[in-house]
């Protein structure tokens, strides 16, 4: 079964990728928010809370994030590229644009190296995390599909 994807798809993958980057950053504002005040705007209010600048970045971010999955996820390119290739093409595209936006919004130094390892550390733990529930998804899916196949062909509809 072929699904064609519309613009609520489309919003709710930017809604989910938005509500995930909030929740981490919420975790690291309550973990380093008074300590990183002054080295990044994301944590201009200290362990208070995110400015709105910040929030409308990360949104503009997970609009990114959603166009790059829909133009390497087509049906098109799944038939020139393995999916590892497209992965990986597309972590690398989210790596550069969180490195665009690092030091465009001024979210920590980027000449500092600390900043850099904590980033890397923690986008690693979420796209591992991402890479397992998507394979899960994916595993349970098929598993689905393939029942549906026994039980039709178990009807002699095929």
């Amino acid at each position: 079964m072929i699904k064609k994807n519309t613009i609520f798809d489309f919003m709710i993958n930017v809604m989910v990728i938005f509500a995930i980057a909030v929740i981490s950053i919420c975790i690291f504002t309550f973990l380093f928010g008074k300590d990183a005040k002054e080295v990044s705007s994301i944590f201009a209010l200290g362990e208070k809370g995110i400015p709105l600048s910040t929030m409308i970045q990360f949104l503009v971010m997970a609009i990114f994030i959603t166009v790059f999955k829909w133009v390497l996820f087509t049906d098109k390119l799944a038939k020139t590229f393995s999916i590892t290739f497209r992965v990986i093409v597309m972590f690398i595209m989210i790596i550069i644009m969180i490195a665009v936006f690092a030091a465009i919004f001024q979210w920590f130094p980027v000449n500092m190296v600390k900043p850099w390892i904590m980033f890397f550390l923690c986008f690693a733990i979420c796209a591992t995390v991402s890479v397992i529930i998507s394979s899960l998804k994916e595993k349970k899916d098929n598993e689905k599909l393939q029942e549906a196949l026994e039980l039709l062909k178990r009807e002699d509809v095929l």
